[in-house]
C-alpha cells in the first residue's frame, strides 16, 4: 500500500516586510533539513514533491539530497493565498488561524478561504499521488493545507492539529485514503 507523506517545511527567515510566500529558510531551518532526510529514509521514500514556494523548495531539496532525490516542483501545493496579509503577533495569527479554520467558507485569512485552499490543495495532492501509485512519495508543502486534508479525512481538531506542528514536521497518510498511517513527526525539541 502506497504512503503519502505530507511535510510542513522547516523554519523560515522570518522578514516582516516580505511576503511569507517568498521567505528563505533560516540558518536554523536548513540544519533541521537532516532530521527530515533520515525520516524520509525511515518510510522508504522514492519521489519528492514540493510547493513552489521558497522555503518549500529549500526544504525538499536540502531533505532529498543525501538519498538522491530529485525535487519535483507543483503548482498549487502553496499556503492559503496570503495577499494582504500583515505582519503581525504571533497571538494575532493564532486568533486569525482558528477562525480560519472554523469558518473555512468565509475569507479570513488572506485573499483565499479555507474551503477554496482546501480543493486546490487536495486536486494537486491527489494528481502527484496518482503519478506514483505504488510508490511513497513525500509533499513539502505548508501547514495549514497540510492540516486543511489531514482534517478532512482523520478525526483531528483543525487548529489545535495546524497549532501543535513543528518546523519541519511530517504527516504520514495512506495515499488512498488519506487516513493517518502512524504518529505524526515532529522536530525534536
Amino acid at each position: 500500500m502506497a504512503k503519502l507523506i505530507l511535510v510542513k517545511h522547516a523554519p523560515p527567515e522570518i522578514r516582516p516586510g516580505v511576503i511569507s510566500h517568498r521567505w528563505v529558510l533560516s540558518a536554523e531551518g536548513r540544519d533541521r533539513c537532516a532530521w527530515l532526510a533520515n525520516a524520509f529514509r525511515a518510510h522508504g521514500v522514492a519521489r519528492l514533491y514540493s510547493s513552489l514556494e521558497p522555503k518549500a523548495l529549500e526544504t525538499a531539496a536540502l531533505a532529498g539530497a543525501p538519498l538522491g532525490l530529485e525535487v519535483c516542483p507543483r503548482r498549487d501545493l502553496h499556503e492559503n493565498d496570503r495577499t494582504g496579509l500583515a505582519f503581525g503577533s504571533l497571538d494575532a495569527l493564532k486568533q486569525r488561524m482558528r477562525r480560519f479554520f472554523e469558518a473555512p467558507s468565509e475569507l479570513i485569512v488572506g485573499e483565499e478561504t479555507a474551503d477554496a485552499a482546501l480543493r486546490r490543495f487536495e486536486a494537486a495532492v491527489r494528481a502527484a499521488a496518482a503519478e506514483a501509485p505504488d510508490q511513497t512519495i513525500a509533499i513539502v508543502t505548508h501547514g495549514t493545507v497540510l492540516t486543511l486534508l489531514t482534517a478532512k479525512y482523520n478525526p483531528v481538531t483543525a487548529f489545535e492539529f495546524w497549532e501543535a506542528l513543528t518546523l519541519p514536521a511530517y504527516v504520514p497518510l495512506d495515499a488512498a485514503t488519506l487516513r493517518l498511517d502512524g504518529p505524526v513527526g515532529a522536530f525534536p525539541a
